[in-house]
């Protein structure tokens, strides 16, 4: 067996294990050694430090501050695709955009739909969800759309900024959305600035203070909550419940459908749940 560059103490491993929950809620179990191994010998090697040891110290010290950010962009997992877990897309497009027209249409509603993406990663989740409000709001209508899009991966923000991809990590877009909203060239996928615009790429740890004022009428947080505890579940959902307008929606992972179990919101079935004061609209 190969011996290793660097030696990982158990020891060590806890230490590391608990400054990324402390600093992100989220718990690393004991299967996950190998991969802080190896995420983290890279950052060793780039610091040209000489040990485990030596990089928790680093982050402990002044100098190591800029290293925090690094630390957890490391540490995070970033899983993601063009139209995921795609039944959400559709329920958004077939029941709450379809309702908001006709409500607005009524003087019901006004014509601002507000969505938030939590936990972005790389920006396929809002970029698919940008697509699918284009290709539902009537485009002689004065809508205005507002995308909040925010994860605590610095480097996964940067991607989703500039609104460029691998030509494959595209192919799961809808064919007729893609001719309208993806520019090709060689090996890249180019999302149109229609999009970009209706985005804003915000960093957010969901463990620190939430600078948002004005409710949603769509919340994605999506195969995030799965990587923290129960207590801090049912806190981000509380806090996500809070920020739902009368009308709003929720989407999370299918795994996460028993977290988002909650007095004030009712399950509408493959893990998307409405508000139970929401007001019915015939369409």
């Amino acid at each position: 067996m190969k011996e290793r560059e660097f030696k990982l103490k158990k020891s060590e491993f806890d230490a590391l294990r608990q400054i990324v929950y402390d600093r992100t809620g989220i718990t690393l179990k004991e299967s996950k050694y190998e991969m802080v191994y190896s995420r983290l010998a890279r950052r060793i090697r780039s610091l040209e430090l000489d040990s485990f040891g030596d990089y928790l110290a680093y982050l402990k010290s002044a100098e190591g501050s800029v290293e925090m950010a690094d630390f957890v962009n490391a540490m995070t997992t970033n899983l993601t695709r063009f139209f995921r877990e795609g039944h959400h897309f559709q329920h958004m497009r077939q029941e709450v955009l379809l309702a908001k027209v006709e409500g607005a249409r009524r003087n019901l509603f006004d014509r601002t739909f507000r969505v938030w993406s939590a936990g972005c990663s790389s920006g396929m989740e809002p970029y698919s969800i940008a697509m699918t409000v284009k290709a539902s709001l009537p485009s002689k209508e004065n809508w205005k759309t507002q995308i909040l899009a925010t994860d605590i991966d610095t480097n996964m923000l940067s991607t989703g900024m500039a609104g460029r991809y691998r030509k494959k990590e595209a192919e799961s877009i809808p064919e007729g959305l893609a001719k309208k909203y993806v520019r090709y060239s060689d090996d890249q996928a180019i999302m149109a600035d229609e999009l970009k615009e209706m985005i804003s790429f915000k960093k957010l740890n969901l463990m620190e203070e939430w600078p948002i004022k004005k409710p949603f009428d769509v919340i994605f947080c999506r195969n995030v909550m799965i990587y923290f505890d129960t207590p801090t579940q049912k806190k981000l959902i509380d806090k996500f419940v809070n920020l739902l307008t009368p009308n709003g929606t929720l989407y999370v992972g299918h795994a996460e459908a028993l977290v988002a179990s909650h007095p004030r919101l009712v399950s509408v079935g493959k893990s998307s749940f409405i508000m139970k004061d929401q007001m019915k609209v015939s369409v």
